[in-house]
C-alpha cells in the first residue's frame, strides 16, 4: 500500500469544527464593539448637550450684560439627554450645578457638573 497525501476526514472535520469556533469568536467580539461604538456615540453626544446648555447660560449671562441675576434655575432636553441647572449667588459670581440625565436603551445615566461663572 503507497503512502497517501493530503487530508483525512476526521482532520477536514477538526479544522472546519476550530474555525467555526474562530468564527463565533470574531462574531461575538464585534457584536460587542457595535454596542460599545453605540455607548460611546451616545456619550459623546451628551456630552454635546451639556457644553451646549452651559454656553447657552454663557450667551444669556453676557447678553445681560454679566448680571449675575440673569441665570436662573432652568432644563433643556435633547435628544439624548434633559440639561438641568441650578444656580447660587456668591461672592465674585454664580455657582452653578448642571445635571445631564441621560436615557439609554439599558440603562440611566446622572452626571453631575459644578462650575462658577464670574458676573456682577
Amino acid at each position: 500500500m503507497g503512502t497517501r497525501t493530503g487530508f483525512s476526514t476526521v482532520e477536514g472535520m477538526v479544522a472546519i469544527a476550530l474555525l467555526s469556533l474562530a468564527a463565533l469568536g470574531a462574531a461575538g467580539t464585534m457584536a460587542r464593539s457595535a454596542r460599545m461604538l453605540g455607548v460611546s456615540n451616545r456619550d459623546v453626544a451628551t456630552a454635546r448637550a451639556t457644553e451646549q446648555a452651559i454656553d447657552q447660560l454663557g450667551a444669556g449671562l453676557r447678553a445681560a450684560g454679566n448680571r449675575c441675576s440673569a441665570v436662573r434655575a432652568g432644563a433643556s432636553s435633547f435628544a439624548t439627554a434633559v440639561v438641568s441647572w441650578t444656580s447660587a449667588a456668591v461672592a465674585g459670581g454664580l455657582d452653578l450645578v448642571v445635571v445631564t440625565v441621560q436615557s439609554g436603551p439599558q440603562r440611566h445615566r446622572s452626571d453631575t457638573l459644578w462650575l462658577f461663572m464670574p458676573c456682577n
